[in-house]
Formats: C-alpha cells, structure tokens, sequence
C-alpha cells in the first residue's frame, strides 16, 4: 500500500526530479542483482576490477535484500539443488513460491545443512563483499534509506512525506520484486522442452517465451544468459561488454555454435559428460577490443 500511495504521490505532488531518482535508484540496484549478484558472484562469468565490485556492493545496498555473500549462497543453493526439495525456490510449487512463497513459510529443516557444503570460498576471498557482509546493517540504513530519502528533501526542497514514500516505499518495493523475479524467470519466460503445450498460456500475449532459461540453467557460466528470459542482449550484456571494453571487466565466458559442435564431438569420442565437454569448450573473451562473438552466432 505504501508504494501505490508513492504512485500516486508521483501524479499529484512529487518534483518530477524526484521520481527521476526513484527510478534511477532502482535501475541501480536492480543492475546489481543482474550483473553483480548473479553474473559476477554466483556464476563467475567475469572477472571486475575492484572500483567496479565495490560500485555493485554498494548499489546492492539499495536493493534492501541482504548481503551479497547471502544473495549467492541462496543462489548457488537454488542452482544446485533445483526443482527439488532442497531448492528453496522450488519452481515446481508453483510461481507463488518461487517468488515470494518460499519466504513467508518454515524453510526445510536441513536449509543449513546443505548451505554448509556450498563452496563460497571464492566469495570469502573477496574482500569487498565480505566488507559489505560485515558492515550490512550499518550501509543498508544509510545507502538504502537516509541518504536517498534525503537529497530531495536537501537539494531541491521536496517534502518529508513524498520523499518516504516514493524515494523511500516506493523504489524499495520495485527493487525487491525485480529481485526476486530472477528466481522465478523460469516460470515466466520458459518454455518445457518435454512438454509440446508448455506455450499455451496467456502469457505470451505479455513475454517472449524461449528455451534460453533452461539453457542458463544447462551453462550458468555464460555473461550472454539475461535474468529475464533473453540471450546476448538487455542492458546488463551491454554494459559488461562496455565495462570490458573500459577495462573495468574482463574474462567474459561463453560459447557459440562451434563450440557446442566440438562439445557435443568430444562427448561422442571420449564418452565424458556433455557438460564437461561444453565447459572445455567455451570462449573466454578478454581486453578491451574482445569482439562478442557469441552475440552474432548464437550456441543453438
């Protein structure tokens, strides 16, 4: 209710550079679930210099959903274990849960257990979100509430009561639903490879249904792989690809059709899992003038 009483604010009160910072904001943080949280942290699908990690740290704040070490221990946890019992979205219980469910309920008793015997060594040893994970609870009340909250109020003269609501409730509620729609693309933009009716819905009045999040979930290695049921394009593959060229990231993994091809020839010839043979095969995309190949000849 407070972020339909910040909508309302925006058509009747707010300074239209107020609603311009709400939604920047939540561009901001949304950007750094997609090429923060997910792409850099929990699939390791490039590598970031340390002004860039700290930049996505400190723009996750705004997001209010935890640390990033937590983000990507759910995440990792949701990846290996998913459609399953153990997958604390468990698509297979409906969207209902995967979305927002899953968090209003008693989580499986064994939750800990299996996060334990997740490798996070890679995440401890980055000393930016472990500085966040530590200090969480000090930079979410001032990156995520004061500061915004303020500077309308300060710079150009908005009021208390607009600035809470649509700076403040508003691009909060907007941030954690597009967060937690990550989880969840799988519903809503996947198709059912075994399953020749899964396109009969009415959604795809509303979203292009593909196979491409199944494929994320075959290769979550590849930077192409979009949160919301796209490949090779959006504005998160765009700017890694101008963040590389910056030389602000590097190392960007994915695969074309060639590569698929050898995979699936090395599988046939030595008998080793396909996906061992997809991950030998990929393109690791380095420097500043890399040229995304993958983006042209996509891997199917």
């Amino acid at each position: 209710m407070s972020a339909i009483y910040g909508v309302f604010l925006i058509f009747t009160h707010a300074y239209w550079k107020t609603t311009f910072l709400s939604f920047f904001l939540t561009s901001l943080g949304l950007f750094s679930v997609t090429a923060g949280c997910h792409r850099l942290w929990a699939h390791r699908t490039y590598e970031a210099v340390w002004p860039l990690r700290l930049a996505l740290v400190i723009f996750q704040t705004l997001v209010c959903q935890g640390p990033v070490y937590d983000w990507v221990l759910d995440h990792r946890l949701h990846h290996k274990h998913h459609g399953t019992e153990e997958d604390p979205y468990n698509h297979k219980k409906g969207f209902f849960y995967g979305y927002l469910g899953n968090r209003l309920v008693t989580q499986n008793p064994k939750i800990d257990d299996l996060k334990a015997k997740i490798d996070m060594s890679d995440i401890e040893d980055d000393q930016i979100v472990m500085w966040q994970k530590r200090l969480y609870w000090i930079m979410m009340p001032l990156f995520s509430i004061l500061l915004p909250i303020n500077a309308p109020v300060e710079y150009w003269g908005e009021s208390i009561l607009v600035s809470v609501f649509v700076v403040g409730f508003l691009r909060v509620t907007l941030c954690l639903h597009g967060a937690w729609m990550v989880n969840t693309a799988f519903l809503v933009w996947g198709l059912d490879p075994l399953n020749k009716r899964s396109a009969d819905t009415n959604l795809v009045f509303l979203v292009n249904k593909s196979l491409w999040p199944q494929y994320h979930y075959l290769l979550p290695w590849d930077y192409q792989s979009g949160e919301y049921g796209t490949y090779g394009d959006g504005c998160t593959t765009a700017f890694i690809r101008i963040f590389t060229v910056l030389g602000l990231a590097d190392r960007l993994k994915t695969i074309d059709s060639r590569g698929v091809r050898s995979a699936l020839g090395q599988t046939a010839k030595t008998g080793k899992p396909l996906l061992e043979c997809l991950q030998m095969s990929q393109d690791v995309l380095t420097g500043p003038h890399f040229v995304p190949a993958a983006a042209e000849d996509d891997p199917v």
